[in-house]
């Protein structure tokens, strides 16, 4: 089981995301990427992620989702 990110709930601001800070494996980033709406996203490295579901209880837009 890994993370998944709704990225139409998700706020993608790196000043601000517990999960991105705190992920334990470091699973979760920050892309600057000018084809997505607010210019960014937030994307999970499935290699890193472990499925431990911290970042679930970390988000506080409710936007991620193990499986």
């Amino acid at each position: 089981m890994k993370a998944y990110i709704d990225k139409k709930k998700c706020a993608s601001d790196n000043r601000i995301c517990k999960p991105l800070k705190d992920c334990p494996k470091n699973a979760i980033s920050w892309v600057q990427d000018n084809d997505e709406p607010i210019g960014s996203r937030m994307e999970v490295d499935h290699g890193k992620c472990d499925g431990c579901g911290i970042c679930i209880t970390l988000c506080c837009g409710q936007c991620i989702e193990v499986r």
